[in-house]
């Protein structure tokens, strides 16, 4: 299984990577730029955007690139491993999501659709062209015949996005157990938990009722439906979350939901950051990726606080940590 064996070049050469991500220090260099072509400037000069110049056109090409490269360099140290389709699902159930709305619509989507899943662009588009899905994999199959049916009786394109969003869960809670380790299995325990008190937050900020709430719900995680429809009846949304194992996070949900959010990518970022006393396992590849994801996550705050005139100290609030 993953979880006995050893990667001492991958590790070794993510140590180097590592060296290329920014620190607190250069997002607070972004934060104090006085336009967004100073922070794109300085973007070029850390080797985003490769040998083209970034600017508010292409900016977000450039980010997507670099999560692409990420994803890539990791891959290719470790081919045969399964542990990275924990990252790479989301962007197969993202492009189900385009190609069945597409299918219903009649309109193409395919500006939407993104590289870097476990399946080829080619292969979804053909699937589809061909109705024969033998080519895909995990839950991905069902997932479009299970959004087909909510479609036909809602119509309506959010349901779509509910039910993929659930397959993408349940297929990464599988990977993570044919992965056999158990930091990628926590990480992904972590990642549902999250989710849910994002949801709930933010249907109780909605005033939207619980059956909503049960519709989104995402299920293998540490915290029970049960548990989250029950905190639905007090004043207080932290209240009823109680002893549920994030005490830490729920105490900050009266902070507004954006404050909440970035707590929440924090508390994960904390969780990540163990990878680096690991110098031989898998942990590092894990860690390298999320901290990648975090900062185009937080790059893209920045730019675009920037370019919407939002204060500095204000965006310096939604900050997230850096992995260095």
């Amino acid at each position: 299984m993953a979880k006995n064996k050893i990667y001492p070049y991958a590790v070794a050469r993510i140590r180097m990577l590592e060296n290329s991500l920014l620190s607190q220090k250069n997002y607070e260099q972004l934060v104090e730029s006085k336009s967004a072509a100073e922070i794109f400037k300085i973007l070029s000069e850390a080797g985003y955007g490769g040998e083209n110049s970034i600017n508010e056109k292409n900016y977000e090409e450039a980010l997507s690139n670099r999560l692409s490269k990420a994803y890539s360099d990791v891959v290719e140290l470790v081919p045969d491993e399964n542990f990275m389709d924990v990252f790479l699902l989301k962007n197969d159930y993202h492009n189900l999501k385009v190609l069945v709305k597409s299918e219903i619509s009649g309109k193409d989507g395919s500006a939407f659709l993104v590289d870097g899943g476990t399946v080829s662009l080619e292969a979804m588009r053909e699937a589809f062209a061909s109705k024969n899905y033998s080519a895909l994999h995990g839950y991905m199959a069902e997932a479009i015949g299970k959004a087909q049916d909510e479609y036909a009786k809602t119509q309506s394109g959010q349901s779509i996005d509910i039910v993929m969003d659930n397959y993408t869960f349940k297929d990464m809670v599988d990977t993570a157990k044919k992965c056999g380790n158990e930091y990628v299995s926590q990480y992904v325990n972590y990642l549902i938990d999250i989710t849910n008190l994002k949801d709930y937050l933010r249907v109780r900020n909605m005033k939207k009722g619980t059956s909503v709430f049960s519709s989104v719900y995402i299920h293998d995680g540490s915290i029970s439906e049960d548990t989250f429809l029950k905190a639905f009846g007090g004043d207080n949304p932290a209240a009823g979350l109680k002893n549920c194992g994030y005490d830490v996070l729920c105490e900050k949900m009266t902070d507004g939901f954006t404050a909440f959010e970035k707590n929440c990518d924090d508390f994960m970022m904390a969780f990540i950051k163990d990878a680096k006393y690991k110098s031989l396992t898998m942990e590092p590849m894990v860690a390298y990726i999320y901290a990648v994801e975090m900062e185009v996550k937080t790059v893209r705050i920045i730019i675009s606080g920037k370019i919407n005139g939002i204060d500095t100290d204000v965006i310096r609030e939604r900050l997230r940590d850096a992995y260095v």
